[in-house]
């Protein structure tokens, strides 16, 4: 396994962690653990088990979130156009706080979903990746199309800006991976041209889509505001009834938080309050809302959305600080951030000089998209938790990619199996 020792020192770490904190929330932090060593599983039995077709086991997925996403967020729309709602004291489904959420939890989950289904499409669409597969059943046009419009009117109308700069910069390292691949025995004068026309594509990309989205989310918002509320609530779904509100609130798709950072500043600097009383080694996963009361006057923000019986009970799980870089550092303390940083900085050198050497080869394949959707939901892991303290789809999307693209670099320079050897696992790894 490339790199693994750095991933099996990382766990370590976590397991001394919980260890070290094991009168608060140990078996909620052991429960992380293992999810986290489920993310290293996924990303290692990519290339590990030498008969699997990696682009096969990608084109079987690719397609079966094409179909359950759209379908789900078809369905989602539908109960939106004709104002239907599910409301408990934990989950809001089809509006949460005036932004549309589906048939997820929350509205950046539904926004993560739809953008992993557009970039389902868009290799489904590349023409070298999915003749190979002539033999299994054609992926339709129009359901191709109907997932491209549908998933990404639902990520304008969840108004998730995360999930918008993950789409946002999928879409433009894209282009950038592409003059990379495409390069030719340019002069230097070529070469600042063609970097300051991708640059103003991008700014053109962002500008348009933010655009799009302003209009779409009034557009959407002035048909179903025109309609008749009906909320369903706990007590409506067991005795079949349904309570008509005529004079709801409308909805408009925009955040109820008017901050550009949606709170997450503020969570930031909460967080690193609690870091600085444990530096070395963190606190674990579990343990950062309780802790938070510790260090911090009224614990961290938002903790009031973690009141009530049901929601306090998965409180310890689904607390968070929305950076995936930082979560990391409070958890597992400098210690293990700096194995994480280093295992990911060695795969991330791995994965950038296949491309570099390779180059034009991969122009037309599927490589460019795996390399754009990493770099981007890396860049996405700025303002969300999903990289491993996550027990979500996402994070679990994420390492399957990272280990799809793996595959290219790893088979490429495979050699015949020799007896393992400790010394040589870890000079390789080291060094």
């Amino acid at each position: 396994m490339e790199f693994g020792l750095w991933a099996m020192a990382f766990l370590g770490v976590n397991l001394i962690t919980a260890l070290i904190h094991i009168t608060d929330n140990f078996l909620i932090n052991l429960l992380f653990l293992v999810f986290v060593s489920v993310c290293f599983f996924v990303f290692y039995g990519a290339y590990i088990e030498k008969s699997t077709d990696i682009k096969h086991e990608l084109y079987t997925v690719a397609r079966i979130f094409l179909y359950m996403v759209t379908l789900m967020q078809v369905v989602g729309i539908a109960c939106l156009v004709f104002n239907v709602s599910y409301h408990n004291e934990w989950i809001d489904l089809i509006v949460y706080e005036n932004r549309f959420t589906g048939l997820f939890i929350n509205p950046n989950l539904c926004g993560f979903a739809s953008v992993f289904v557009v970039f389902c499409v868009h290799i489904l669409t590349i023409h070298k990746f999915d003749s190979k597969y002539s033999a299994l059943p054609a992926t339709s046009r129009i359901w191709l199309a109907s997932g491209l419009f549908i998933n990404i009117l639902t990520l304008f109308l969840c108004d998730s800006n995360a999930s918008m700069v993950l789409f946002l910069g999928y879409v433009i390292v894209f282009v950038v991976t592409k003059f990379i691949t495409s390069r030719g025995d340019y002069k230097k004068k070529q070469l600042i041209l063609r970097f300051l026309s991708t640059l103003v594509a991008g700014v053109v990309i962002i500008c348009c889509t933010y655009f799009l989205r302003s209009i779409c989310q009034i557009g959407v918002s002035t048909l179903i505001n025109s309609n008749s509320n009906i909320i369903l609530s706990d007590s409506d779904v067991g005795s079949n009834i349904t309570t008509v509100l005529p004079e709801n609130s409308d909805v408009t798709f925009e955040h109820e938080n008017s901050n550009v950072d949606s709170g997450r500043f503020t969570l930031w600097n909460q967080a690193m309050t609690i870091f600085s009383h444990h530096p070395v080694m963190g606190i674990g996963k579990g343990n950062i809302l309780s802790y938070s009361y510790k260090y911090i006057d009224g614990g961290m923000h938002f903790a009031n959305l973690y009141s009530g019986d049901f929601a306090s009970m998965f409180a310890s799980f689904t607390t968070d600080i929305h950076n995936a870089y930082i979560t990391i550092l409070v958890c597992s303390g400098v210690i293990g951030f700096l194995l994480f940083m280093i295992f990911a900085f060695r795969n991330g050198i791995s994965i950038k000089k296949y491309l570099f050497r390779k180059g034009k080869e991969l122009e037309h394949g599927i490589f460019p998209c795996l390399f754009s959707f990493i770099v981007s939901y890396l860049v996405f892991a700025c303002f969300e938790k999903a990289l491993v303290f996550d027990i979500s789809f996402m994070v679990i999307i994420f390492w399957f990619i990272l280990g799809q693209i793996m595959c290219y670099n790893v088979r490429e320079k495979e050699e015949p199996l020799k007896e393992f050897s400790f010394k040589e696992s870890v000079r390789k790894n080291l060094l």
